[in-house]
């Protein structure tokens, strides 16, 4: 049975939404809506095929799925009607502006059992199917630390700060990765272009296991290479590294290159010894937004034939709007804030 998907919102990352349902084959099923006449002219020159709207209300009855990609301070809502007019929702990162908005659209889906998926694409880059394969096997064996670094100097987002836009993508992997939210959290932030916004987060987190982990993100610092993601002229490094008491994974996420080693303590007599191996060196083919898009739309669209719950469901959007608010509270009061799972 084919679908037919209405698209809201057409800016930043909705040009890369309409290219991912595009590289589907669903040009033709696609309608996309934006209040912008800019914005409509844009979608229209790109994408022909598809139909083009101002108002998303009036192509409700018209679709099977809504793509909420909209600004973070409407996008929740939008998410809302649809699953209140009988759709299934994706929906774009963050789920809602802080966890009670995140937590009434997942009790909407859920009591009127709708399918929703939030799009945290980089789950679907081959890099992160790898990290998540290595923790799996257990090579690294019982983790103590997780770092993150997310740093960009591109156009900074209007609708929000690099939290919610950008620290999120690795928040995500995070907590993805250990299976498990953190405890508690500490968070500096600072608005350096003087928007309303933090520009600039360095956040730490600790887990009841004793891992401890730490993330910086920002929208004003340059890393070293070009960012595909980003608007263009943006300069970013993504890295993600997870250490373990046996060894050592580190995800450059600009260069697609992975080095995993054994690393540990062993015992020699009354004290301990290090024992590092030689890294063992992986290089994936540098990837554009447009095949992950795509792949976490396949994997949403098969999920719904099959009957079975999208992953990431949202439950995993709810997890992270707590761990959001945890660090707005942390860095609002300048002390530790534990995260609150109700």
């Amino acid at each position: 049975m084919s679908v037919r998907i209405l698209q809201v919102g057409y800016g930043a990352f909705g040009a890369q939404h309409a290219r991912g349902w595009a590289a589907l084959g669903l040009e033709t099923a696609l309608t996309i809506c934006d209040p912008s006449p800019d914005a409509r002219a844009r979608a229209a020159v790109l994408h022909p095929a598809a139909r083009i709207l101002a108002d998303w209300r009036s192509g409700l009855d018209g679709c099977d799925i809504v793509d909420a990609v909209a600004p973070s301070d409407v996008n929740a809502a939008i998410a809302i009607a649809a699953l209140q007019a009988g759709r299934d929702v994706f929906i774009e990162k963050p789920v809602g502006r802080h966890a009670a908005e995140a937590r009434l659209v997942a009790r909407t889906a859920q009591n009127l059992g709708r399918a929703m998926q939030v799009g945290f694409v980089l789950r679907f880059h081959p890099l992160a199917q790898r990290l998540r394969a290595i923790v799996a096997s257990g090579v690294l064996g019982k983790l103590r630390w997780i770092s993150g670094e997310f740093l960009c100097l591109k156009r900074p987002r209007r609708d929000a700060g690099v939290v919610l836009n950008d620290a999120v993508h690795f928040l995500d992997l995070i907590l993805w990765l250990k299976s498990a939210p953190p405890r508690g959290v500490q968070a500096a932030m600072h608005d350096g272009l003087g928007r309303g916004f933090e520009d600039l987060v360095c956040a730490t987190f600790d887990w009841a296991d004793g891992t401890i982990g730490r993330l910086d993100a920002s929208c004003v610092i340059a890393g070293e290479h070009p960012d595909p993601f980003a608007p263009p002229g943006g300069w970013s490094r993504k890295i993600l590294e997870l250490s373990g008491d046996a060894g050592i994974v580190r995800a450059d996420f600009s260069t697609g290159e992975l080095l995993l080693r054994a690393a540990r303590h062993v015992r020699d007599g009354e004290t301990w010894r290090q024992q590092v191996d030689a890294p063992q060196l992986e290089s994936f083919p540098a990837e554009s937004i447009t095949p992950m898009i795509a792949a976490e739309f396949r994997a949403f669209l098969a999920s719904r034939a099959a009957g079975s719950a999208p992953m990431p469901g949202i439950a995993a959007g709810v997890e992270v709007a707590a761990v959001c608010d945890a660090l707005f509270t942390a860095s609002r009061e300048g002390r530790r804030i534990e995260v609150s799972s109700s």
